[in-house]
């Protein structure tokens, strides 16, 4: 059986940001030889770009495989 090359990971993030905070979530697809700190940083840049600010705290952070 060939050895997959992606991973399907399910995240959750909640930040806070001034007064704000908001809780995001959803799967990324990941090259199944990234760390799991290089997942982190990817997410953070996306949660920034959502929010609309990269000046947040994380309050929250879970990641994990996308299956039951």
């Amino acid at each position: 059986m060939p050895v997959p090359t992606t991973l399907r990971l399910h995240w959750i993030m909640t930040v806070q940001y001034g007064p704000e905070t908001s809780t995001l979530s959803n799967t990324a697809e990941v090259d199944a030889a990234a760390s799991r700190t290089e997942v982190y940083r990817d997410l953070r840049a996306h949660v920034a770009q959502k929010i609309g600010t990269r000046s947040f705290v994380v309050l929250y952070f879970a990641l994990e495989p996308d299956q039951l």
